[in-house]
């Protein structure tokens, strides 16, 4: 990628995050401070990147080889305090696969931040971490609701049957050739 590239595609995931986006993950990373980071889809992991030094850990959820090796050299720095997990985060566990209520089955599920952004396969994380929606104390987070035409209806319902709090991001995006709310916060 030449250095043009570099500068438009960052500028673009900067503009993403911003205030004023219908796609920005959090307010403030101020909402970060202390917590655990889930982050389920990391590609690039800019927004783990972001908010290193205010997290107490981070794991970085991404199977595409491509981007793991990238992940490795970005987070070298912070190697105590990043955890790059190999696997599509989902409802059943495989070679490739994991749920987060497996994954958490022998860790502390205490003060997570839970930021989900997994093309269209929310719901199905969603469905493989039900005990950790349930029980996990100090819970909160950010899932993309935008990837398909009833996603927002389907993510919200499954996070209030867990007794979540939720919020839709204001303004919208042009997805799917429709206007779409682009995220749900929860908290607990």
């Amino acid at each position: 990628m030449m250095d043009g590239e570099v500068n438009f595609s960052y500028r673009g995931l900067c503009v993403e995050q911003g205030p004023r986006s219908a796609h920005h993950y959090v307010d403030s990373y101020d909402e970060l401070d202390g917590k655990v980071l889930l982050d389920v889809g990391a590609a690039e992991a800019i927004f783990t990147l972001e908010v290193i030094e205010r997290i107490r850990h981070a794991y970085v959820f991404e199977c595409d080889p491509a981007w793991v090796e990238a992940l490795e050299a970005t987070f070298a720095p912070w190697r105590d305090k990043v955890t790059i997990v190999r696997k599509y985060v989902g409802d059943t566990d495989g070679d490739d696969s994991i749920r987060l209520d497996t994954f958490f089955a022998d860790k502390p599920a205490d003060n997570l931040f839970l930021k989900m952004d997994i093309e269209g396969s929310e719901q199905r994380a969603l469905l493989g971490a039900e005990r950790l929606l349930e029980t996990a104390p100090r819970l909160s987070g950010s899932v993309c609701v935008y990837h398909t035409h009833n996603a927002e209806q389907e993510i919200t319902f499954m996070l209030h049957a867990h007794g979540l709090h939720t919020q839709i991001t204001p303004g919208y995006l042009y997805f799917g050739n429709e206007l779409r709310h682009g995220i749900a916060r929860f908290t607990r």
